[in-house]
């Protein structure tokens, strides 16, 4: 974590409003986001080709003959159903539990208008990272958000001190600051959750019926709507699960 942010350890206050809300661990998407918002969405992590660029899923699922679906996972839609000539897209599976940066950015963005707090949001990393072993003793002892089979450290700070987020491999300030996208953001106002849960490669937004409309319309983002009902698990995807004959 680095000290010279502008994020800031946040009170128990912070997030006394989830604990009573969220669903329980393996419930779906309830379980990650509180299940009070008018509408939900998905946003699908890329998967990567060799030269680090972002791959969709619908072009994984192109070139495996898979169906990229609201409910999709990864594996089994990138599992190639025919030999094909063509090298698969992709050299790396997406990311579970994180965001990447220009994407992350791109949330941000969208974010910001549906909050009248801006100024003023919660983030919630997981404390099972090792880096956070590192951090300056002020943060480590920041305020925690127990959920079942997951814990969170919470700091609070503007939107946009989400890129405050991270370590640094050196004592130096001078040193590079490698950035961590955080599990959990929401505003003070509550008019929005995000999630990225730590073994999932999606990541799960609740808010008003517009802000999810946007993000669906939103050409940076291959997202999505969702349901607090719909199901995480391994083993939901039956579009595209193997079919045994």
């Amino acid at each position: 974590m680095t000290p010279d942010g502008t994020l800031r350890p946040a009170d128990d206050s912070a997030a006394s409003w989830i604990t009573n809300r969220i669903g329980s661990f393996g419930s779906g998407v309830r379980g990650l986001v509180p299940p009070v918002f008018e509408a939900y969405a998905r946003i699908l992590h890329p998967a990567w080709a060799a030269d680090g660029t972002r791959v969709r899923w619908a072009t994984v699922a192109a070139w495996s003959g898979g169906t990229a679906h609201a409910l999709a996972e990864f594996e089994p839609m990138a599992r190639q159903r025919e030999q094909s000539p063509v090298p698969g897209p992709f050299h790396a599976a997406p990311t579970d539990g994180a965001l990447e940066p220009a994407t992350l950015a791109a949330l941000c963005d969208v974010l910001a208008p549906y909050t009248t707090t801006p100024d003023r949001c919660s983030f919630g990393v997981w404390e099972g990272y090792g880096w956070t072993a590192w951090m300056a003793r002020e943060r480590r002892e920041a305020a925690k958000l127990d959920l079942p089979n997951r814990t969170f450290i919470l700091f609070e700070g503007p939107l946009n001190s989400v890129v405050d987020l991270g370590w640094r491999d050196a004592p130096l300030a001078s040193a590079a600051l490698q950035r961590e996208s955080p599990n959990l953001i929401w505003p003070a106002d509550r008019s929005w959750f995000v999630a990225s849960e730590i073994d999932l490669d999606s990541t799960f937004v609740g808010g008003s019926t517009e802000l999810i409309e946007e993000l669906l319309g939103d050409i940076r983002f291959e997202a999505w709507r969702a349901s607090p009902d719909d199901q995480v698990a391994a083993g939901t995807d039956l579009l595209n699960a193997p079919h045994i004959e």
